[in-house]
């Protein structure tokens, strides 16, 4: 069994796991800016209200975006520790 091949096929997902998850942070920023600055141009919410309000609705999916972010992270550097212990 080649253990290099199979820790770059693991480093290959593992990328696919990190570009998945700070994609999906980036987005969860841009939506939740967005929802703020359409809640704070309603007369019955203010600017405070209305920053409350988007944080809470897109802490979830930061969150959970951070964790796909930091398994794939986690991923890479078990691939990485493999394949500099085979020699």
């Amino acid at each position: 069994m080649d253990l290099n091949r199979e820790a770059a096929r693991l480093a290959t997902v593992a990328t696919f796991f990190v570009f998945v998850g700070w994609l999906a942070v980036i987005y969860a920023l841009i939506a939740g800016a967005l929802w703020w600055i359409d809640l704070a141009q309603r007369e019955s919410v203010n600017l405070f209200q209305a920053f409350a309000i988007s944080a809470n609705a897109v802490g979830g999916p930061i969150f959970l975006a951070l964790i796909v972010a930091a398994f794939g992270h986690a991923m890479r550097l078990f691939a990485l520790s493999v394949a500099s212990r085979q020699q």
